[in-house]
């Protein structure tokens, strides 16, 4: 299984609940294949700077092709397109490993 780990940096000025509007991505991420888990999580970390909110997600897939099938699935872009006029400058940070 691969895990995939993405920390999104959202300006904390331009909306009010990340958390919940990534889960709206939610129905567009399981109709991708390959998907065994999809959590979302608030970045309760003291070094997140004082004007981004931060907010982890994390996707377990069966295989690195199933992740390799998420990264160009229309779905996933479609999911992406809900939120990419709030991130923050850098927008994310990425982890990818094998379990």
């Amino acid at each position: 299984m691969i895990r995939h780990i993405v920390i999104i940096h959202f300006r904390k000025d331009a909306y009010e609940d990340y958390l919940a509007l990534l889960e709206e991505t939610r129905p567009f991420i399981d109709q991708i294949p390959g998907i065994v888990s999809y959590k979302l999580f608030q970045n309760k970390s003291k070094y997140v700077p004082k004007d981004i909110t931060s907010i982890g997600v994390e996707i377990i897939f069966k295989d690195e092709d199933a992740l390799e099938i998420f990264m160009g699935h229309p779905k996933h872009t479609q999911a992406n397109a809900l939120f990419e006029n709030y991130l923050a400058d850098p927008p994310y940070m990425v982890l990818t490993h094998e379990l």
